[in-house]
């Protein structure tokens, strides 16, 4: 009968008994997102009902609180004797329960049978990335976004807010970060600048935007690599202290954060003081991905730092440097996730209460078990399917369908999932609503349903109804052709991807190692 995205755990019919018609005299509970509810049915159904809130004994649409409800986020809805009941046990699991009536009766234009849903997720964790470093997107942009994902019953909003080519957030105690940081003169592919970022203010507006949406938000600090922005106004952050400018092209960047300087924990602390402000939600995640290592070797505070705490090698001092993250964040209250990119090896001195987004498992299954049983969450973040920049060519929809979003047998072993919009290439909300929609359909199914939804075969006969969904919103969804590409559509669009991806960074980097490696020389005597 009904054909909701993501997929209810029970849905019961009956045809024969009376359930419910909106109507003229439709009144509605008061709550935190009536306004939201009864926007949604004005727009899509009847301009002319009068749906309003009602605190009479005679609401024909009941929202309410029950303690016999057993998940958190869970709900109930039934629809009986010209009345619907929407039961849960938290304000969080009502939201659910209204967004899953939004889609009833917009399927069924405002006619519901005798209905009886039972529902809860999957996974704790259900999480979209957006990644602002690359390109700015406005704070009206962000709230489309968390609309979006509200629609999806998505509750994570993983903001990554610091890159090379950009450092996005206001921090009072650095100035430059953003007076300079958030400026670059160009992009890959015009001579055009960009720049863009968000004040305190404007976070402070978008947390509590996602908090009437039962979204947190973590905000991505990426250390110690993925800094040139911050080291752009800061030289000293550097091994070297060398004058750079905010990146411009895209790539993995050689200069890093130096771990063997006192002033550069200093200066990280300030930056976290200032997040944790904002960001009242607990936990913050620290990056940790592509730290190319090659200025640590050659630098003599690293290196000093690696013989002083009986490090092995630069690996060991990575680890360092991120447990003194972490312990400084545990010290107020807050926890960590970071990168599982570029974690193969023996990552014991790795504090295992630090959370990983498994983007891909460079170290094995075994290892991924091993870290599970030191007690490490996992969120799945797999690249393949989950990384929403790559072409349908890479990612198609069938292949996010039918892939599950536990990383093990064990659902328990599992945090929840999230789906990453990286932006090197989604340079606007146009472009990143076509790679997004409907892949993010199916990872929410993944996130929110049961084991063994989403399949292909079930989304695709939910997906005329997900569409008309998608269309109340006005999104630019990926039609079924593109998003289901043929063999000879995935070859083309892979190859336009890889043909956008290439540029001259490496050969930069190497240049620029030499000059490095040259400066190093002169500052020790060597020839």
């Amino acid at each position: 009968m009904y054909n909701i995205i993501p997929q209810p755990v029970s849905i019961l019919t009956n045809s024969e008994r009376k359930g419910f018609t909106l109507h003229a005299g439709t009144t509605v509970t008061p709550c935190a997102f009536a306004d939201m509810f009864i926007s949604f049915v004005r727009k899509t159904l009847n301009k002319k009902v009068r749906i309003q809130e009602d605190t009479g004994e005679e609401k024909t649409i009941v929202f309410k609180i029950d303690d016999t409800v057993d998940h958190d986020e869970g709900y109930t809805i039934k629809c009986e004797n010209r009345r619907v009941f929407v039961n849960a046990k938290t304000e969080t699991g009502l939201f659910y329960g209204m967004q899953t009536l939004c889609q009833m009766l917009l399927q069924t234009n405002g006619k519901l049978p005798y209905t009886e849903i039972t529902d809860y997720p999957r996974f704790s964790y259900r999480g979209f990335m957006l990644d602002s470093g690359r390109y700015f997107y406005s704070v009206p942009d962000v709230k489309r976004i968390i609309d979006l994902m509200a629609l999806h019953k998505l509750n994570v909003l993983h903001w990554h807010l610091t890159e090379d080519q950009g450092w996005r957030v206001e921090i009072k105690k650095y100035p430059l970060l953003t007076e300079k940081g958030s400026k670059r003169s160009h992009t890959n592919f015009k001579s055009t600048p960009h720049e863009g970022y968000y004040t305190q203010e404007d976070i402070k507006e978008i947390v509590a935007y996602c908090h009437e949406r039962k979204i947190k938000v973590i905000p991505e600090f990426d250390i110690p690599g993925h800094c040139v922005a911050a080291i752009a106004c800061y030289p000293e952050l550097s091994c070297f202290n060398r004058e750079l400018e905010v990146a411009t092209h895209w790539g993995v960047k050689h200069d890093i954060l130096c771990a063997g300087k006192e002033s550069t924990y200093g200066f990280v602390f300030g930056v976290l003081d200032e997040l944790m402000e904002l960001f009242p939600d607990k936990i913050i995640h620290i990056g940790g991905d592509e730290a190319v290592k090659m200025r640590w070797k050659l630098c003599p505070d690293c290196q000093r730092a690696i013989r002083e705490n009986g490090l092995k090698d630069e690996n060991e001092l990575q680890m360092y440097f991120t447990a003194k993250v972490n312990n400084y964040l545990k010290e107020h209250g807050y926890s960590a996730v970071m990168w599982n990119y570029d974690l193969s090896g023996d990552t014991e001195k790795l504090p295992a209460d630090i959370a990983w987004t498994v983007c891909g498992v460079s170290g094995g299954n075994e290892q991924l078990k091993g870290e599970i049983n030191r007690g490490r969450k996992m969120i799945n973040t797999n690249a393949y399917p989950y990384y929403l920049d790559f072409p349908y060519g890479w990612n198609t929809l069938k292949k996010v369908c039918n892939y599950d979003g536990a990383l093990t047998d064990d659902d328990s072993e599992t945090w929840g999932v999230e789906g990453c919009m990286w932006t090197e290439y989604v340079p606007d909300m146009k472009r990143l609503e076509f790679l997004t929609f409907p892949r993010l359909g199916a990872i929410a199914e993944a996130g929110w349903a049961e084991k063994g939804y989403p399949s292909f075969a079930t989304f695709i006969h939910k997906a005329e109804d997900y569409y008309n969904l998608l269309d109340v919103y006005g999104v630019n969804y990926a039609k079924l052709k593109t998003a289901c590409p043929s063999f000879a559509y995935r070859h083309i669009s892979s190859l336009w991807f890889k043909r956008r991806v290439f540029h001259w960074q490496g050969i930069h980097n190497l240049l620029d190692d030499a000059k490095v490696r040259k400066l190093k020389n002169l500052k020790t005597g060597n020839s």
